[in-house]
């Protein structure tokens, strides 16, 4: 298989490791596997508590922070999380390869990114190690990010950029930004929901957003912003009838839509299974067709 070829079925693992990622957050099941790269000091997890190492509830009682009562879901649902990741990390080292063939920029590029998963993988173990500790998480998910732009730059090296208007471009790099700094608010968010349920207890769903502060208002009304400012981008894109930028329009609004369908879902239909994953995944996704568009431009007078 050619580098382009494989390079873009690693992107969509990596999405896939996101979606699993956002699962395991919207879950809780971030401790389903208490100790790495091991879960509970076996490689393939218990399914039952029997299978449990012998006093497990005293061995990981610090590292559990005294919720030593067994979920073999949550732990399952971690430990495939984790497969996923060090599939991801397979595919990228196997693009990196195929990149060396392909040429040196490309070559460059692959590396970092390689690098910057096997950064990831570490501080997955931290993640872990410091019971979620609050900025850990958001720095885990920014690393992830930086992969899937280094992806994005190296499968477009050799292709011939599309020139459009620089005032298009220029509002597509600041889409860009803004849905940088949404998603970033909302690991916010989601880092603060983790005290409010261990403050209120998981039975208290309805109650969550409820006890969420201030940057759940600011996150929930920087969504106005994306929202207005991804109109203009699509508006312009529109009227300056760019046939080549047609199919990333149409995918900004159907997306756009997606996430503010399920962000709605979250803050007026008490978070419904699933719904938290898919806003952050589509989210990244939009994200994602911002960087390869603005790579894969360059601008004319």
């Amino acid at each position: 298989m050619t580098f382009q070829k494989f390079g873009f079925v690693t992107l969509l693992c990596i999405y896939l490791l996101i979606l699993a990622g956002g699962i395991v957050r919207s879950t809780g099941s971030g401790m389903g596997c208490p100790d790495w790269p091991k879960c509970f000091g076996r490689f393939i997890p218990p399914t039952k508590e029997s299978e449990l190492p012998l006093h497990y509830e005293i061995t990981y009682k610090e590292k559990l922070h005294g919720e030593v009562l067994f979920n073999p879901t949550k732990t399952w649902i971690e430990y495939i999380n984790r497969l996923i990741g060090a599939l991801t990390g397979l595919f990228v080292l196997i693009t990196t390869i195929l990149a060396f063939k392909s040429g040196k920029k490309e070559f460059i590029l692959s590396f970092l990114a390689l690098l910057l998963v096997l950064g990831n993988a570490v501080l997955g173990k931290y993640v872990v190690d410091s019971f979620l500790l609050p900025g850990v998480v958001t720095l885990h998910m920014l690393l992830s990010i930086g992969v899937l732009f280094l992806l994005f730059k190296a499968l477009h090296v050799k292709q011939s950029s599309i020139q459009i208007p620089t005032s298009v471009r220029t509002m597509i790099l600041i889409n860009l930004v803004i849905i940088l700094v949404q998603i970033i608010l909302g690991t916010q968010v989601r880092e603060e929901m983790d005290h409010v349920i261990v403050q209120y207890g998981e039975n208290a769903k309805s109650e969550w957003i409820g006890h969420l502060g201030n940057i759940y208002i600011i996150h929930r009304t920087f969504s106005w912003i994306v929202l207005i400012s991804h109109l203009i981008l699509w508006n312009k894109i529109n009227k300056s009838k760019i046939s080549s930028l047609k199919n990333y329009s149409t995918y900004l609004l159907v997306f756009l839509s997606i996430s503010l369908i399920t962000g709605i879902l979250m803050a007026y239909v008490n978070l419904p299974l699933g719904s938290q994953a898919i806003h952050l995944t589509i989210s990244l996704v939009i994200l994602g067709l911002h960087m390869n568009t603005w790579i894969k431009t360059s601008t004319h007078a």
